[in-house]
């Protein structure tokens, strides 16, 4: 299938790694704004409760609204939105060495100085910021991307099978992993448990609570030095690596190699049918989120046990979830010559090209509200409370990026992601 651009999903303004004449594909900006709104409703909930409260919502407080937005979250942004993340993420290396091939650059070396910036930048923000940070996942898993995507005339086929190969490796080890904890209580909930298993099921539910709770004090009280101190020993940036790899990483890898296939198939230039992309997208979404619907319930009728929230969160989620990624893609493709024009989809896609500095400016930004160095409102904030942060970070992002944008030629991240890359200064005002 051709990968030639529409007319209509095409931005002429030129960047660095692509040639003047090749311009921008606006469905991926815009996408890519979408994800990084998105992102935010997950990452505010991180923000915003200490360690496991923000996947067990009676951790805090065990009221009717905690639990309705807490399905609200699983239901339409959990997973999701990083699922979507990633699938732009391996479109868009696809994507940088189609364009080095052509501009005859050793694509490989550049790209693979680019994952190593943003290893850096990941690690930074991981330590500074934010542990829920994406961005050194990104960089290691992107170190076998690359390989895969240099192999000569490998089909999408080829990328595809791959793919789904490596989501039932990651979804069996997810389930492999929570699964003795689950067991355990459902045993107990059952009634069917032994002595032994009883006191097990006791020290483990106890250790688990006492870890939140630590979890909170350590925020209530630590400064922003002693945050990054404790975020560095639990976690170095080379054992973070290390774990990625053997964790969780093929669930990464296979989104990004899904995203490439998309984009080598002409997926993100409106070279497939409308007309089928809007139905298979709707079937896909409404598929994940009656799913999704029956794994909230389960664990709602469960009385939010945090073995069974765990276990049903991410055991197999990447893969039931990845319907509605997918339709949400699609969706969005076909609506950007349309949407692409309007007041919001303008600023949609200004947000998109400047999504990693908006991912990290968040970080920076919400953490002050809530963590005791700032205001210290952990753990003071309702569900349904923390959405307002969100349309306030909704607010800033799409508020700010197209003035930005309009002035200079770059997010300053990206400018400097690409200075670091190139190892040169590109011009940054417009």
């Amino acid at each position: 299938m051709t990968n030639a651009v529409p007319m209509d999903m095409m931005d002429v303004a030129a960047t660095p790694d692509e040639p003047a004449t090749a311009g921008r594909i606006r469905s991926l900006d815009l996408v890519r704004g979408f994800a990084v709104l998105g992102i935010l409703a997950a990452n505010m909930v991180a923000f915003a409760l200490p360690g496991s409260a923000h996947r067990v919502p009676t951790m805090i407080e065990d009221s009717f609204a905690e639990k309705l937005f807490w399905l609200i979250n699983l239901l339409l942004v959990d997973g999701k939105m990083r699922g979507l993340f990633t699938v732009l993420f391996g479109a868009g290396v696809a994507l940088f060495l189609e364009h080095a091939r052509a501009k005859g650059a050793k694509g490989w070396w550049l790209q693979f100085r680019r994952l190593f910036w943003l290893w850096v930048f990941g690690s930074l923000h991981y330590v500074l910021f934010f542990e829920g940070d994406i961005l050194l996942d990104y960089a290691v898993m992107g170190l076998f991307l690359v390989p895969i995507l240099l192999v000569p005339r490998v089909p999408n086929w080829a990328l595809v099978v791959l793919a789904a190969a490596l989501l039932v490796w990651d979804g069996y080890g997810a389930a492999s992993h929570f699964d003795p904890d689950y067991q355990m209580e459902r045993a107990i909930a059952a009634g069917t448990a032994d002595a032994q298993t009883a006191r097990d099921y006791a020290d483990w539910r106890g250790g688990f609570e006492g870890d939140t709770r630590d979890a909170l004090a350590f925020d209530q009280r630590a400064s922003f030095i002693d945050m990054a101190v404790d975020r560095h020993e639990r976690d170095t940036p080379i054992s973070r690596t290390i774990f990625v790899i053997v964790a969780y990483g093929a669930g990464y890898l296979a989104l990004m190699l899904i995203g490439a296939a998309l984009y080598r198939a002409g997926f993100f230039t409106g070279n497939w049918n409308a007309q089928k992309v809007v139905l298979w997208s709707s079937i896909g979404i409404v598929f994940s989120l009656f799913v999704a619907l029956g794994v909230g319930l389960a664990i709602w009728q469960s009385g939010f046990g945090p073995a069974t929230t765990y276990f049903y969160t991410y055991a197999w989620a990447p893969q039931y979830r990845l319907p509605m990624v997918l339709g949400m893609a699609g969706l969005l493709v076909v609506a950007t010559p349309k949407l692409g024009t309007t007041w919001l989809g303008e600023r949609l896609s200004a947000a998109g090209r400047m999504a990693f500095t908006n991912y990290i400016a968040m970080s920076v930004i919400f953490p002050v509200f809530f963590h005791g160095w700032g205001l210290g409102l952990i753990a003071q904030v309702s569900r349904w409370g923390i959405w307002l942060f969100v349309f306030a970070g909704w607010a800033l992002m799409l508020g700010w990026s197209k003035p930005w944008l309009e002035r200079y030629r770059f997010g300053p991240l990206e400018w400097l992601w690409r200075c670091l890359t190139y190892w040169k200064v590109f011009a940054f005002r417009r």
